[in-house]
């Protein structure tokens, strides 16, 4: 009987000494299975920097195509010049320019040449102009009975074609009688001639 305290204390030492052991394996490093922090685990993901030559070819505008002028130049001589209208009623052109008409009328130019036929000139439209200076005395009513296809006044006097149509005549009236302007129309259409005949008339001072 006196053992049993002895032997009852050793199983206390026993006991103090298992739990001592079990409590520093549970702090041993080993067991605490350290992880990661999740910010090292975490891939930082970095934005893709932006292409400066993409940005400059969306800011470069495509060069406007310059357009070209395709508008044609008029051949008809009366879009290059004002037409100044017929003479007022009862106007005749002087004597004076008769004999010495015009150098140029409008971009007619005379040409060189003597006698009472003179003849206008231009390259743009190729065509010409007669202008007999020979003064008809027959009167200006029965002379424009001959024209009366497509009769437009023009100067003094009018123009229009014959029955055939293969010449645009004018008849101006002048201090001593009438003359004639004769032109071809497959130079010349007839407006284009009343244009002429109206600036022919105002350059010789028609009144």
């Amino acid at each position: 009987m006196p053992r049993k305290p002895a032997v009852f204390l050793s199983a206390l030492v026993l006991a103090s000494l298992g739990l001592t052991a079990c409590g520093s394996d549970s702090d041993s490093p080993g067991d605490a299975a350290t992880t990661p922090p999740a910010a090292q685990e975490e891939t930082t993901s970095q934005e893709e920097p932006t292409t400066p030559a993409a940005d400059a070819e969306d800011a470069v505008e495509e060069p406007t195509e310059a357009t070209e002028d395709t508008d044609d130049t008029s051949a008809d001589t009366a879009a290059e010049t004002p037409d100044p209208g017929p003479a007022p009623d009862g106007a005749v052109i002087p004597a004076a320019a008769v004999a010495k008409p015009p150098e140029t009328i409008a971009q007619f130019t005379l040409m060189d040449g003597e006698g009472p036929a003179h003849i206008y000139s231009t390259d743009s439209p190729s065509a010409m102009v007669a202008l007999d200076g020979n003064v008809l005395s027959s009167p200006y009513e029965s002379l424009v009975e001959y024209i009366e296809t497509d009769n437009t006044p023009a100067g003094t006097g009018s123009c229009g074609t014959d029955e055939a149509g293969t010449s645009i005549t004018c008849y101006q009236r002048v201090e001593d009688g009438v003359v004639t302007l004769t032109a071809s129309p497959k130079e010349m259409r007839l407006a284009d001639m009343v244009v002429f005949v109206n600036q022919y008339a105002e350059q010789a001072g028609a009144a």
